[in-house]
């Protein structure tokens, strides 16, 4: 079996311990507002979050994260504002890094982005579609740079695909409860058979992502057996409908996140 990573913060907390993980768009809808935010994860004792650096052409997310991706590149920010970001909160959280190949990786490369997001002290790395031939070097990368990858299935993916993935994941597996576009609904309990094979094959921790929208749905996922709930689009919801409304985003974002919190188990 693959074995978790298991290193921790000052603290002795468990990189990966059990709990929920909002994904959080960087620069929505500027990045003072996603410093405050991340703050107000660290408040409510939320144990990671999902950190994604916008990109275009976001085809795989529906339209609440595209809208999300746009207000982040609106003033898009430069790659060392993105690292400082991470610095200033990652003694207190984890921070798994979400970068697109196309729009990251590839035009910054892939030694500069992973190296300054570990001085930065992100804990993983979570890459965006990513060509199959460049798993093996980004793999490469990640461990010279000392960064855990987060190794991403789909619900139906293949065996081959899915051994593929097992093997070279080092922080925790992300289970995408279906094929297609982000926020749409899920039935965790539906999956509960497929996080228990996983769990046959990995001891790396198994996460659950792609249609948890509610406080209910995540109290769901934990019962259905993952140990980390990851919402994404619900969250940027908030973000965009605080705006409309001409609400202060972080908060009303941020109470939502501690609604999500509220059904994690303790």
């Amino acid at each position: 079996m693959v074995q978790a990573l298991h290193s921790s913060l000052e603290t002795g907390t468990p990189v990966w311990r059990r709990g929920l993980c909002p994904l959080i768009m960087a620069g929505d809808p500027d990045l003072d507002c996603t410093q405050a935010l991340l703050e107000r994860c660290i408040a409510l004792g939320v144990p990671m979050v999902e950190l994604c650096l916008p990109f275009r052409n976001a085809f795989t997310d529906g339209e609440t994260l595209q809208k999300a991706h746009a207000r982040g590149l609106h003033d898009e920010a430069s790659l060392e504002d993105y690292f400082d970001l991470i610095a200033s909160v990652s003694d207190r959280i984890r921070v798994v890094l979400l970068a697109d190949s196309s729009h990251t990786l590839r035009p910054h490369g892939l030694n500069r982005v992973l190296q300054g997001a570990a001085r930065a002290g992100a804990a993983g790395v979570l890459p965006h579609g990513l060509p199959p031939r460049m798993a093996v070097p980004f793999h490469a990368a990640a461990m010279a740079a000392g960064l855990a990858v987060v190794g991403t299935i789909y619900a139906n993916a293949r065996v081959e695909t899915r051994q593929a993935v097992l093997q070279r994941a080092t922080a925790f597996i992300y289970l995408v409860t279906s094929y297609g576009r982000s926020g749409g609904a899920a039935d965790p309990e539906a999956l509960q058979n497929q996080i228990e094979a996983l769990r046959s094959h990995t001891d790396l921790p198994v996460a659950l992502g792609f249609g948890l929208r509610t406080p209910e749905n995540v109290a769901q996922a934990f019962a259905a057996g993952c140990d980390i709930a990851i919402v994404g689009s619900a969250i940027s919801g908030e973000i965009e409908a605080a705006l409309a409304a001409g609400e202060d985003p972080v908060r009303r974002a941020g109470d939502f996140i501690g609604a999500l919190q509220d059904r994690c188990p303790r």
